[in-house]
């Protein structure tokens, strides 16, 4: 026998050689040969031979029996070879009991042994799964080590150290994912590279309008206060440049100044009324633009509202939101059932909002409608839900559903339109941002600062000369 073995050893190069014969590699493994082992294992998965698949499955290949478990159509064989795989540290058969085990600590060990070896589905899934239990600490290592060869995961690394405020490895993160072919990284990259304060983290004061092509009445300065409402911000300002119904109106948007998160101590209940809203205070402490006549904040949660002459929307607002919203700056109102308490602000016989006149009487009709009859444009004279908790009547100047009662509704009636712009191009009918942030001030004691935006709202009706006072020339930003 020892003579056998020796005699075996000293030609083990020759069989090693003969891949095209099984069985001399076989009498290789039988002497102990990795390569041989190998050699055969390669003519066993490229042949889909059972028996030798079998062979070097019982030498040590676990590779092997994750072949036969995949060939095998009864299933508890078929879970049983993939154990077999899995026990001799097969990735992808642990991966797979991974997935198919009731047991979550089963899970756990059989996705943590594969994640070891680098395999990147079990990767994935393992931080995946410690996400999903809010176990964001655990879930990190393997989320980086996924980072580095997937793109959805550098994505969502990126993401994460944005918001912790990790801007520099965020970048880095973004860029790679971009590498990797995530188009959304892509964006982020380019977003970053053209709005983010890279070193002062604090606002980027405002250079040119982001929709062109446009004269100006209303001037909107946009306040982003996250990463995600930047990109929001941008598929806005997109469709709003390229919306045909209202090309015609005299709104800009102004270059975004993007702040660090909840630097305006925004709240989704601000002051116990269920909407979004935010320290407007702060706002005089940003660079904001000259010209602006109003601001729209975009920050993460709460219920999109329009109050004076700041707009708020959430990450969940369409743009269909933003043009309803965009709508109230101009004075038009609701046409769906307002609650009471909002009807006995809104539903007076004295106010003229475009879309809506309000009556006790249907013989006062004749003289409120001239508004829309001077317009020059068709309309139907139709009841609004509006005032439907009120004792007044709200008539509307369409019988269509319109986008001021359901904002997804695309119809705006062309007498509505022409409302609009000429709303615009009367100043007196608009309550600018100034006057949010001189309120916000005194509220806070800050009379001096206050006074300072109170000329700015006499400056935009035209009540003041711009050389009144010298700090309304240049930045915008309030002295202490």
């Amino acid at each position: 026998m020892v003579l056998l073995v020796s005699s075996g050893q000293r030609y083990l190069p020759l069989l090693i050689q003969q891949t095209d014969s099984p069985h001399a590699l076989y009498l290789g493994v039988l002497l102990g040969s990795e390569p041989a082992l190998e050699a055969l294992s390669g003519y066993a998965r490229e042949s889909a031979n059972p028996y030798w698949l079998e062979i070097v499955a019982e030498a040590g290949d676990a590779g092997a029996y994750y072949i036969l478990a995949l060939n095998e159509g009864n299933e508890a064989r078929h879970i049983a070879l993939l154990n077999q795989s899995a026990a001799g540290g097969y990735a992808k058969a642990q991966y797979e009991l991974a997935l198919l085990t009731d047991s979550a600590l089963k899970r756990i060990e059989l996705l943590t042994r594969a994640a070891h070896q680098q395999y990147l589905p079990a990767t994935i899934s393992l931080y995946q799964w410690y996400l999903h239990q809010g176990q964001v600490e655990k879930a990190l290592p393997w989320l980086e080590q996924a980072a580095s060869q997937d793109a959805d995961s550098a994505l969502i690394l990126a993401r994460q150290q944005w918001q912790k405020g990790q801007y520099t490895q965020a970048r880095q993160g973004f860029n790679q994912a971009s590498r990797l072919g995530s188009p959304e990284a892509t964006e982020y990259v380019s977003l970053i590279e053209n709005y983010w304060p890279a070193e002062q983290g604090s606002g980027w004061g405002p250079e040119t309008v982001i929709t062109t092509g446009r004269r100006c009445a209303m001037h909107i300065q946009p306040v982003v206060t996250s990463l995600e409402n930047m990109r929001q911000l941008m598929s806005l300002a997109e469709e709003f440049h390229d919306d045909k119904r209202l090309s015609d109106l005299p709104v800009c948007l102004l270059r975004p100044i993007w702040l660090s998160d909840n630097q305006l101590n925004c709240d989704a209940n601000w002051q116990g009324n269920r909407r979004l809203g935010c320290d407007a205070a702060k706002l005089a402490e940003l660079p904001l633009d000259d010209e602006l006549s109003h601001i729209l904040v975009l920050a993460p949660q709460g219920k999109a509202n329009v109050h004076n002459g700041i707009m708020y929307l959430d990450l969940t607002d369409s743009y269909s939101v933003f043009v309803h919203e965009l709508a109230h700056f101009a004075g038009f109102v609701d046409e769906y059932p307002l609650s009471s308490e909002l009807a006995g602000q809104m539903c007076h016989p004295n106010l003229q909002p475009p879309n809506l006149i309000y009556t006790l009487s249907e013989e006062e009709l004749a003289q409120k409608v001239d508004k829309w009859r001077q317009a020059n444009v068709d309309w139907e004279l139709a009841k609004s839900r509006t005032c439907n908790n009120h004792p007044l009547q709200a008539y509307k100047a369409s019988s269509r559903l319109t986008f001021m009662e359901y904002h997804d509704q695309a119809y705006i009636p062309p007498v509505y339109l022409a409302l609009w712009k000429q709303r615009l191009n009367r100043k007196h009918y608009l309550l600018p941002a100034h006057i949010n942030i001189a309120q916000a001030l005194e509220q806070q004691g800050k009379f001096e600062q206050a006074k300072y935006w109170w000329k700015k709202r006499d400056a935009f009706y035209g009540m003041l000369p711009l050389s009144v006072d010298s700090n309304l020339n240049g930045s915008a930003a309030a002295p202490d």
